[in-house]
């Protein structure tokens, strides 16, 4: 789907997105000012109040492009677009009910569009949000309560698996660059969102700066089906067990006095699965990660501003996975712009690994997906992020040309 088959709401919407980005005629407060934290305003004042009592509301659009310049399978340039409704509330139920240190969540999102990793032929993705099919689904439903002076926390209900274990920032349009690392590799059973499943887990804090978390992950292949009927599907009858995350994490600025985060974790599956080399044994899907968040600079004047990294590693089960690693590096820097100081510059590197097991039958090694953008955050309510992604060695294929790929992504809050 191009941009000249979006629907008239889209179009809409782009329009607009437009005027609030060039309009010369600009008053504090306006619909389109560059302090507008929603373009549907303050609801004259009863949103702001409403999230006083403990409901905050939540209606975005993201919607992304990308144009293959060069390579891939296809002499042509198609240009591919995938776009992402999201519908959410999350509410304080201490202040709505007195229930002390307990809150509230309910998602659902809507996923359209078409993937050019496709004409690539790339294992990764250059548009992150598309996949998990064309429809509705339930993403979040779940209470978080907690005990012992809020030290432990205990969370119940539908959510998906980098909600909490494995999670990372995404400041990129590829995928590998972008959020949990464990579901990019082992997405047959590793459910991230907009995917949910029923699930419990429990986080409980060691010190101020170390916590251990664990959970139990319905292990459900019919809430990842494409159809309608899976996408708010409660049933457990098609569930193959569990799947069970722990994570330590570390929480610190003992460097240089800014914050970092720390995670060491890893995955098992009470299912055992069908082994990579085609014998007729059986393993369960597992794997472990490291992950490492850090500020590494910042401005005097704002100690926002400054450089940002990640790293994230994977390693998965090889008898049961076609990715035995992943990796992941990415730097952004916040404000190195005087006149936009929310703006940021971002540039990150990831890595498909492919089995050996694969590559021997195959001809397949590894796939690294990089990417340079620009984030123009022109308010709150409106993000712009114009971006260049090359794609080396796509699917882990000699045969197939590197690719070069233009891409922008908007976000809209409503």
């Amino acid at each position: 789907m191009n941009m000249l088959h979006l629907s008239a709401s889209k179009k809409s919407v782009l329009f607009f997105s437009c005027i609030s980005i060039f309009s010369s005629s600009i008053y504090a407060n306006e619909p389109w000012s560059q302090d507008r934290q929603w373009l549907f305003g303050d609801w004259g004042g009863n949103r702001q109040q409403l999230e006083d009592q403990g409901y905050k509301f939540n209606l975005s659009l993201m919607n992304q492009t990308a144009t293959l310049i060069d390579g891939g399978k296809t002499d042509s340039h198609p240009t591919r677009n995938a776009d992402q409704i999201t519908l959410g509330a999350n509410f304080d139920l201490n202040k709505i009910a007195g229930w002390k240190d307990t809150t509230a969540a309910i998602t659902v999102t809507k996923r359209d569009g078409r993937n050019l990793a496709s004409d690539i032929g790339m294992k990764g993705s250059p548009t992150e949000i598309y996949g998990r099919g064309t429809i509705w689904r339930l993403t979040q439903a779940w209470v978080k309560t907690g005990f012992m002076d809020n030290t432990l926390q205990v969370k119940l209900g539908r959510m998906g698996m980098a909600e909490d274990f494995n999670s990372s920032h995404c400041e990129f349009q590829s995928l590998i660059l972008c959020g949990g690392q464990i579901g990019k590799a082992q997405g047959d059973v590793w459910y991230n969102g907009p995917v949910s499943g029923w699930a419990a887990n429990m986080k409980y804090k060691l010190s101020p700066e170390w916590t251990v978390g664990a959970g139990v992950y319905e292990n459900n292949p019919e809430n990842t089906e494409e159809k309608d009927n899976a996408n708010f599907n409660l049933s457990t009858d098609q569930a193959k067990g569990v799947l069970i995350p722990v994570e330590l994490a570390w929480k610190t600025k003992k460097i240089n006095q800014l914050t970092g985060e720390y995670k060491l974790g890893g995955f098992w599956s009470s299912e055992d699965y069908a082994t990579i080399d085609g014998s007729d044994g059986k393993d369960p899907k597992s794997g472990i990660w490291l992950n490492a968040q850090q500020q590494l600079t910042a401005r005097a004047e704002n100690s926002n501003r400054g450089l940002y990294g990640t790293v994230n590693l994977t390693f998965n089960n090889d008898s049961t996975a076609s990715i035995s690693d992943t990796q992941q590096v990415a730097f952004w820097y916040k404000g190195a712009f005087d006149a936009r100081p929310m703006d940021q510059i971002g540039f990150g590197v990831g890595r498909y690994k492919f089995n050996d097991k694969v590559a021997a039958n195959s001809n397949r090694d590894y796939e690294i997906d990089t990417e340079l953008n620009y984030t123009y955050n022109y308010s709150p309510a409106v993000m712009i992020r114009p971006n260049l992604q090359y794609v080396y060695q796509p699917y882990g294929s000699k045969e197939i040309d590197d690719a070069w790929v233009a891409g922008v992504s908007v976000k809209l809050n409503f």
